[in-house]
């Protein structure tokens, strides 16, 4: 009887289909809008997320290898992946007030190769938290999203080598 309801609960499973990453418009490091998923459709994506300093902090730890990876390919394989990424900060309630100060701050501080993938994002956040089950708001969350805006994953903190070797893994298994 358990293995019945457990294959019924596996097949469910697999014909739910993937959400769809939520509509989200912010502003570039170069001061252009953006306006995501739309923007990064066609491609793989990976978005950073974090809506407390402490999660920014653990956000950038995905910067550098992100942009040997994703950006410069610098690893042997890593020509063969095409990945849109995006680090957004997001600034709301009474953070929205420092939005401004941090956008030059920030601006300053980042690696130029970055400014067209961090993107600053102001206004409510509610609706992303429910969405996206963002979770602990010390930690960053990260959305792998397939070419056509549907969450394939969904990490959360820090990064980990293992962390990319789960998205090779799933673009590999998607196919092209």
């Amino acid at each position: 009887m358990y293995r019945v309801l457990i294959l019924f609960f596996i097949l469910l499973g697999a014909s739910l289909p993937a959400q769809l990453f939520p509509d989200l418009d912010g502003v570039l490091l170069t001061e252009e809008s953006i306006s995501l998923p739309d923007e990064c459709k066609g491609k793989y994506t990976l978005i950073g997320m974090a809506y407390k300093q402490k999660a920014e902090e653990e956000l950038r730890t995905w910067y550098d290898p992100s942009i040997d990876k994703f950006i410069l390919k610098r690893g042997m394989f890593d020509s063969e992946y095409d990945v849109n990424i995006y680090f957004i900060p997001m600034f709301h309630g009474v953070t929205s007030l420092s939005y401004e100060n941090s956008f030059k701050r920030v601006k300053e501080l980042t690696d130029k190769r970055l400014y067209g993938h961090v993107v600053f994002y102001k206004g409510d956040i509610k609706g992303y938290k429910e969405e996206l089950d963002l979770g602990d708001k010390e930690k960053p969350d990260f959305f792998l999203l397939d070419p056509e805006g549907k969450i394939l994953k969904h990490f959360i903190g820090k990064f980990k080598e293992a962390y990319f070797d789960e998205i090779i893994e799933i673009i590999d298994s998607e196919g092209p």
